[in-house]
């Protein structure tokens, strides 16, 4: 199958057909087919998005996955390190940042954080990295990753996602080569790719994410196609996501991130959407992000349009935007953007070594034990029982 490419110009020519449409009042007719049953094309989706006409409390009614209680899937983040050779302008990681304190966890402290997250009942855990330049840093790291891979598997965590950067093919065989396959060749363990274009705007892409071939993550493409070289390395599992408020035209991006992920359902991927939004970080400019309407609208019209794809928040939002958007949203992952940040109880939030400000600072299990309470069904997750 081919891989995945951006047809920058018929995106555009989408999007602004979408916006005529919006401004002509059409909004609350496709909202009305979509009421009754009947499906909307890509364009038609944007339309709602951009549609004055169409109250973000309808989409989110709407797009609602279950009645209440939410069945939910979680995971926490394990950031091996926050050296990093990209620079990209918006990220506190980004090479040149001297102002970050850089750390990267050694094998010992890796496994240990592995085992608090296990003792504290998660079973789903996302591997961290920077991304480095082809030589023996990169190779160095890419072997930590796989060595943290594999300890999380053997120890029973249920779903590992990998978010080292864009690897090439070998690159990608020799992550996975202890991983146990299917008869097929595919992964037999639920191990999922984790790589974030951060905008489909190629313009965009080259402003903040550089354009300079030493640069690691320059190649618009390379890292665009790293879901297509998993899944030839029999991967199954995708996340891909937006880093909102890097382009100011949401609608492009959502238009675009519709296009990747039915790509990647074609290819017989399991889909994760990220929608992570602009958060202040150590020695960069405070950009804002978008507001909370257009994340909640954008999160309801991937659930309308994608219904399928598995929608991810995390703690870079606050309580209140998490609650908001419980009823839409299938995964919710609590923890801290720190290198090695977990204790048995809690976590070390320090902005000055993560890669961004997160919003909600509590503990997982307060986090996670407010929606248990609630009748919540928590995949990934195995709350340890309270002493009498």
């Amino acid at each position: 199958m081919e891989r995945f490419t951006i047809d920058s110009d018929a995106i555009a020519a989408s999007r602004s057909r979408a916006a005529s449409a919006a401004e002509a009042g059409r909004g609350a007719e496709l909202f009305s087919r979509v009421e009754v049953g009947d499906g909307l094309d890509d364009e038609g989706i944007a339309t709602l998005l951009l549609a004055d006409d169409v109250a973000t409390e309808r989409l989110l009614a709407l797009a609602r996955r279950t009645p209440d209680p939410p069945h939910l899937e979680t995971f926490s983040p394990l950031y091996l390190s926050n050296e990093c050779d990209a620079e990209c302008a918006m990220c506190g990681m980004r090479r040149g940042n001297r102002h970050l304190v850089r750390e990267t966890a050694d094998e010992k402290t890796i496994d240990d954080q592995l085992a608090i997250l296990h003792r504290r009942g998660l079973r789903g855990v996302a591997l961290v990295t920077g991304e480095y330049h082809f030589g023996t840093k990169r190779r160095a790291m890419l072997d930590l990753a796989r060595r943290a891979l594999e300890t999380a598997l053997e120890i029973g965590f249920r779903h590992v996602l990998l978010n080292v950067g864009s690897l090439d093919v070998g690159e990608h065989e020799e992550m996975l080569e202890n991983v146990p396959r299917r008869p097929d060749g595919r992964l037999a363990r639920h191990v999922t790719t984790s790589t974030f274009q951060e905008t489909y705007h190629e313009d965009r892409y080259r402003r903040f994410i550089g354009a300079n071939p030493v640069n690691p993550r320059s190649d618009f493409e390379r890292r665009l196609q790293n879901f297509d070289r998993a899944t030839d390395a029999g991967m199954t599992s995708a996340n891909p996501g937006v880093l909102l408020g890097l382009n100011p035209d949401v609608a492009f991006e959502l238009l675009a991130l519709l296009a990747h992920v039915r790509h990647l359902q074609r290819r017989g991927n399991v889909v994760y959407v990220s929608l992570p939004r602009l958060r202040k970080a150590t020695g960069t400019e405070h950009r804002g992000g978008v507001s909370d309407d257009a994340l909640y609208r954008v999160a309801a019209l991937l659930g309308i349009g994608v219904p399928d794809a598995r929608i991810v928040i995390s703690t870079r939002e606050t309580p209140e935007v998490q609650r908001r958007l419980l009823p839409v949203i299938h995964v919710l992952t609590p923890g801290s953007p720190g290198v090695a940040p977990y204790t048995e109880t809690g976590a070390r939030f320090d902005l000055r070594a993560s890669q961004f400000k997160v919003l909600d600072e509590r503990p997982i299990e307060e986090i996670l034990g407010e929606l248990l309470a609630e009748g919540a069904r928590i995949e990934c997750y195995e709350p340890r029982a309270v002493e009498p």
